[in-house]
């Protein structure tokens, strides 16, 4: 009579920890090989699971990739958190360095979003608003800043270019080492922009 209940919650769990085998194993064959070139008999296969458990935990295998590049942290928090200094120059930098930092880390989901985005209005729009988030979050951290005078136009502009250019850098074109030091001229101009309290004129 107590087998059972010995094995209930371990089975539970092995349930749950299969979800996310078959998950982080589609993540890494969409980013190699690309979404429409992998199969879900291969994902199953390389999983060491049944065929059937995928469809068991996804109905489809676009709800399999839209698990893949949905279940991922969160961009604000992470950013709001790194950047504590109190100039602009100093959020910049921890701005970037985190960036760069976290695209990496996660860097076979952002391969599999910047690839399927085309086409797929499911992952462009996960992706919109994965950017928006991330550049909302780095204008409030830079508008926050002691020593910051630009209007919120210029402000919003420059969390754009830092978004922008952390992804391309990360993950189009894998480059992570070293990010402040590589991004030390964009970092300069940036500070020099919003403190300087040069705005245009209309």
């Amino acid at each position: 009579m107590t087998a059972p209940a010995h094995h209930h919650g371990p089975r539970h769990r092995t349930r749950s920890t299969k979800r996310q085998i078959i998950v982080e194993t589609a993540e890494r064959l969409f980013a190699e090989h690309g979404y429409d070139a992998t199969s879900t008999a291969r994902i199953a296969a390389e999983a060491g699971v049944p065929s059937g458990l995928v469809f068991y935990h996804f109905a489809t295998k676009l709800d399999l990739l839209l698990a893949v590049v949905q279940e991922r942290p969160a961009p604000g928090e992470v950013l709001r958190s790194a950047a504590r200094g109190r100039t602009v120059r100093r959020r910049l930098r921890a701005i970037v360095e985190t960036m760069a930092a976290e695209l990496e880390k996660d860097r076979a989901a952002r391969i599999i979003v910047f690839r399927e985005a085309q086409g797929r209005p499911e992952i462009a729009s996960r992706a919109s608003e994965t950017f928006a988030e991330a550049t909302a979050t780095v204008a409030d951290v830079l508008a926050g800043a002691d020593d910051v005078v630009a209007d919120r136009a210029r402000v919003q502009a420059a969390a754009e270019l830092v978004v922008s250019r952390v992804f391309l850098d990360t993950v189009a074109l894998g480059q992570v080492e070293t990010a402040t030091k590589r991004h030390a001229a964009m970092i300069d101009l940036i500070a020099e922009s919003l403190t300087c309290g040069v705005r245009v004129q209309r």
